[in-house]
This record gives C-alpha cells, structure tokens and sequence, in this order.
C-alpha cells in the first residue's frame, strides 16, 4: 500500500502539520500540529482517521500549538519528542512562544527520540535523524520507501532553497546546522521527497544541487 501525505498549513507563521498514512489505513501519523486544532481535528473526522501518534520535529511554540487539545481528544496516540528538548513542552520560555506574547505549554512526551532510533508506527517504519542548529533536538523523520519513492519530514532543518534559522536561543550555529543537513540528508536519495516545517516541498536532489546555503560544490 503506497505512502499517503497531507499538508495543513497552521498559525500565524504559517507552519506546516502533515499527515502520514498508508494507503487503505484509517490510522494516521500527525507531524509538529502547530496551530488550529479545529483544523486539523476537522480534517481527520473528514478521512475517518484516528492518530497512531504525534511526532514532533522540534518544539518551538509555532510546531506544538495543536498538541494539548487533540492529545486529549485522541489520548492513546503516544507522543514522540526528541531526547534534547524533553523539557520544552511545559517550560514556554525554552519553546520561544513566552516571546511571542504567548504562553503555549503541551503534554509530556510519551517517548523521547534519538539519533538513529527505528520507529515502526501504523504499518510504515521511519529513521529519526537528529540534526541540531536550528533547535538542540531538530530531528527529520525518513520513512523508508519498500520501493517507493521515500519521504523526510525535516521540520525546520532544511527548507526549499533555506535552512532553519540559527540565531534562536538554543541554536547551534549555521555552520553546524549545514555541517548535519550535508553529512545526513544530503547522503539519503535524491528522489526523497522533503516534507520542510514551512514553505513548499522540495526533493533532496533539488536542494543538492539549488539550496544557498548548504548545496554540494
């Protein structure tokens, strides 16, 4: 059964909340639910979906808005957050939302993600690939292919022709954001197609070749 996606564009900041499934599946991944609960609770009525589980590629306030109402509304659907920002989810401070004039706090994770680690949810089996920069835990999530053409949900990591940003308390630097995105995305195929946290989706091929900041010479 082939891989399914959607995109629902949330908040102000127009993040990105995808779900993942697989074709004839009524359980569905839900990725960084920013915003907009309504939206996206809507949306899975709609497909007759139920959530296997939320995964978050980082936790800045503008990817974890949604997260408290629907985990309450679907609450043995596990929470997956990377390792290094276990703590984010209730300290508004570390999230970044207490300076945006806002205060968003979310449940606590289920499971903590590191590097490496294989996730096998709702029938698909996914690679955590932890590249810090933008966040300590920004972790892109590749979803092996079984002969299909394979799909990275990165967050904030990569973007179509950008990066995340590196100036954020917390980041660790362009130059080790780059460093991570050529050393661990760049090295995945180049058909992948890359599911970013804002913007248009793009390949891993594109960004190679196109990208500013982190194209191969």
């Amino acid at each position: 059964m082939s891989i399914q996606t959607f995109l629902i564009v949330t908040g102000q900041l127009d993040e990105n909340c995808y779900f993942l499934w697989r074709q004839g599946s009524k359980d569905a991944i839900v990725f960084d639910p920013g915003a907009d609960e309504d939206v996206i609770e809507s949306e899975l009525k709609q497909r007759g979906f139920s959530i296997a589980a939320f995964l978050q590629t980082h936790c800045h306030g503008d990817h974890i808005g949604a997260l408290t109402p629907l985990k309450a509304l679907y609450p043995s659907a596990k929470l997956y957050v990377p390792e290094a920002e276990a703590e984010w989810l209730q300290r508004p401070t570390l999230n970044l939302s207490y300076f945006m004039g806002v205060s968003i706090t979310g449940p606590k994770p289920d499971e903590l993600v590191r590097d490496g680690d294989i996730l096998k949810i709702a029938g698909m089996t996914m690679i955590a690939i932890h590249i810090p920069g933008h966040s300590p835990g920004g972790t892109a999530y590749y979803v092996e292919s079984g002969g299909e053409t394979p799909h990275l949900f990165c967050g904030d990591i990569l973007f179509k022709g950008g990066i995340g940003r590196t100036d954020f308390p917390g980041s660790a630097g362009e130059d080790a954001l780059v460093a991570g995105i050529r050393e661990k995305l760049f090295v995945l195929p180049e058909a992948t197609i890359v599911h970013p946290g804002h913007g248009p989706q793009t390949t891993i091929g594109k960004e190679k070749l196109n990208n500013p900041f982190c194209a191969l010479e």
